[in-house]
Formats: structure tokens, C-alpha cells, sequence
């Protein structure tokens, strides 16, 4: 039995007050990725409410609700990430952040708080739905590691889902408008650490010492030149350093300097390439200034490709359940990585971005200080996801 087109903005429009209210206290009470134990009691405690089983801690903060209307029939699922990032709340709103240096600026409350709505609704209509569901609250996606901890930690049990479902909110798209794309949707993923160590002094001696800095200056110099020279400019590819630590004060010379950051591509053999042009870079270029260096590479996460076959049904059910909803073709794939790839790695299933910007305060990039939401723009996200569920035939 499916949802028509009232039924369903009705079902919605009963969740929403409370989805916004979610999302602030969420915005309010940012919890880094592996932090985050009180936004994962929300949430089980949210569900256990309704009645539902609920799996705790896995893979960390991870919880896996379900909801079986009967066992002969098969299960779907849908994912949410959780976690903040260390970064200060900019905004002066009621609902900015109250904890110092950190901020929900990619919209994990947001798509937590839509998926507590999405358990609400599908809750209330259950005797309509023809699948099993199983809601998936995932912590650290921004490390890119709470997916894979999950998975490792048997998060679905004896469940096999046979198609999975996530959204991310962007605000480069119409508030409430859906973003679909065919292929590629989002960039593999690395995050690298490295450590430089040299011999300290004072700053008027440089001759005595290893320069722990200039040698960083020049690894540094030499990582941004891989893509522009190593790599064919057909595969798109981008690397980026975002933190550096090192020094003692502005007259000494450090005897170690740390950085990290993170290369993306969409093509295999430029990611490849990259990882090994970066270990020969960082070890050959500290070892002819005399330091030496460590060269920690975490790799993180697959190219995100949505499933064509789910991505065409998913088009069709959007247009006739949710027909006032805009729906955009992505032409370009994102650089941003996207751990949910890990779960779509034995799980057929399709990303879609949710349209969050209208006005210039809601316009603002992901991970930018000011980032914030329309919050109207969740109603599509439920929509979407309770359309996706109640209209499987």
C-alpha cells in the first residue's frame, strides 16, 4: 500500500515542529566525531519511545533502530551522521552553538534531526509500509571513520538491506529542492598526518640547526604542485593542508612541526598516484635538508557512486508523491568526501543533496564559521525519505 500525495504532506507536517526543535537543541549541543554520546542518547531514547529496538554504541556512538513490520519482508535503510566539527559558531541566532569551538557547519543536525522525523512518520504509517526499515545514526563522518567502525562492528546484524538511502544539505541549491546525480557523487577521500624532526636552536644561529620550518615550507610547497604536475588533468583531483602545529616563539627555532590535511580524487590511479608521490616527496625532501619525517596516511573513504537503477526509481517516486518538490540534476560530481560510500560498498543505494539556501545568512559554504540552514527545507528531507520508504512496491 503506498502514500498519496496528501497523505504524505499531512504525516509530514505533524513531524516538523519537532524536527525543528531537534535540529536546535543539536545546533545548540555540538558533540565532535567520537563525541558524540549525548546527541546518540537523544536519539535512542527518541526511538525507544516509540517502541522500537534500538542497538547502542556501535562502532563507537553508532545506533541502529529498526522497525520490522514483518519478517518475511524485505529491508531497506537509511543513514544519518551525527557529529560536529571543531569549529567556533560565527552566527548571532538564538540557536548558535553554546559550546566554545564547536559548531554543527555541515548540517549533521540537520540530517539527524530529519531522520528522527522520517522514524516519526514511518512509525505513524506503518501498516502502509511494504519493507522493513532500519534507521542507521552514524558518528564521525567528518574523520571519515565512523562508516567503517560500524560496519566492522556488525551493525546490521543479521539484517541485509538491499538498498540504502542518505542526504546531505547544501546550500548552493534552492532551499527544499532535491539535488539527484547519475555516477560520481562525491570524491575518494584521504586524510594525512606528518611529523618533521629536526635539531632546535636559538633563531640568530640558524647555521647549528635543522630548520623543522623551512623544510615544512618546502614538503609543503612541493605536495601542492602533485596535482598540477603529476596528475593527468582529465581525473579531477585536489589537495589541501589545514593545520599546522609547531614553534615555541618568534626567536627560537623548533626542533619538530607537525601538519595534516586531506587529498581527494575520482579516478583510481590519479588517487594512487598521489599517495605514493606524497611519501617520496615528504621522506626525500626532509632527508636532504637533514631532518626526517613520519608520514601517516589514513585512507579514508571510496568514490560515492549512486546507483543508477535506484537513483531512476527514486526519480519517478519523488514526481509522484512529492510533486511540488524541485528536483535538480547534478552535472558535476563534489570533491568533498563521504564515508555513507562505505556502506554502498556491499549495499546498493543513492546520496541526494537537500537544497538549504535562500537567504545570503543561509548561502554560506559548508564549514564555514556562519554556515546555517532554511530550516523549512527539512520538510523536503522527510518527504523525500518517507516517499522513498511508503511508495516501494
Amino acid at each position: 500500500m503506498s502514500i498519496t500525495v496528501e497523505e504524505l504532506a499531512i504525516a509530514v507536517e505533524m513531524v516538523m515542529a519537532e524536527v525543528v526543535k531537534i535540529r536546535r537543541y543539536l545546533h545548540q549541543h555540538p558533540e565532535l566525531s567520537g563525541e558524540e554520546a549525548k546527541t546518540a542518547q537523544l536519539v535512542a531514547q527518541t526511538c525507544k519511545n516509540l517502541g522500537m529496538d534500538v542497538r547502542e554504541n556501535i562502532g563507537g556512538h553508532g545506533i541502529l533502530a529498526t522497525l520490522k513490520v514483518d519478517e518475511n519482508k524485505p529491508w531497506m535503510a537509511f543513514r544519518a551522521d551525527m557529529d560536529a566539527l571543531p569549529i567556533q559558531d560565527g552566527k548571532q541566532r538564538p540557536y548558535a552553538s553554546r559550546v566554545t569551538d564547536k559548531s554543527h557547519s555541515c548540517g549533521h543536525d540537520a540530517h539527524t534531526a530529519i531522520m528522527l522525523g522520517l522514524v516519526h512518520v514511518l512509525h505513524a504509517q506503518r501498516e502502509k509500509l511494504n519493507r522493513n526499515i532500519a534507521f542507521v545514526f552514524q558518528p564521525a563522518e567528518e574523520t571519515c571513520e565512523g562508516a567503517a567502525s560500524m560496519l566492522r562492528d556488525g551493525v546490521f546484524g543479521d539484517i541485509q538491506p538491499e538498498q540504502i538511502y542518505a542526504l546531505h544539505v547544501y546550500p548552493y541549491l534552492p532551499a527544499g529542492s532535491i539535488g539527484l546525480r547519475v555516477g560520481p557523487m562525491c570524491a575518494a577521500a584521504d586524510m594525512f598526518d606528518v611529523q618533521i624532526f629536526g635539531r632546535g636552536g636559538h633563531a640568530a644561529r640558524p647555521h647549528e640547526c635543522i630548520d623543522v620550518v623551512l623544510v615544512a615550507t618546502q614538503v609543503i610547497q612541493s605536495l601542492h604542485q602533485i596535482v598540477g604536475r603529476r596528475v593527468n588533468a582529465l581525473h579531477p583531483a585536489v589537495l589541501t593542508i589545514g593545520q599546522i602545529h609547531g614553534g615555541h616563539a618568534g626567536n627560537v627555532i623548533p626542533d619538530h612541526i607537525s601538519f595534516s590535511g586531506t587529498f581527494r580524487s575520482l579516478h583510481p590511479e590519479a588517487h594512487e598516484e598521489i599517495r605514493s608521490m606524497m611519501d617520496r616527496i615528504i621522506r626525500q625532501t626532509a632527508e636532504a635538508w637533514g631532518a626526517s619525517a613520519k608520514f601517516n596516511l589514513k585512507q579514508a573513504t571510496p568514490v560515492l557512486t549512486n546507483n543508477s537503477n535506484l537513483l531512476s526509481q527514486a526519480r519517478e517516486i519523488f514526481k509522484e508523491v512529492i510533486p511540488n518538490t524541485l528536483l535538480i540534476d547534478i552535472e558535476e560530481p563534489s570533491m568533498g568526501g563521504e564515508d555513507f560510500a562505505e556502506f554502498m560498498r556491499d549495499i546498493p543505494g543513492c546520496l541526494f543533496r537537500l537544497g538549504t539556501g535562500g537567504s545570503p545568512e543561509t548561502r554560506y559554504p559548508l564549514h564555514h564559521p556562519c554556515f546555517d540552514i532554511e530550516e523549512e527545507s527539512m520538510r523536503s528531507g522527510v518527504a523525500a525519505f518517507a516517499a522513498l520508504a511508503l511508495n516501494q512496491k
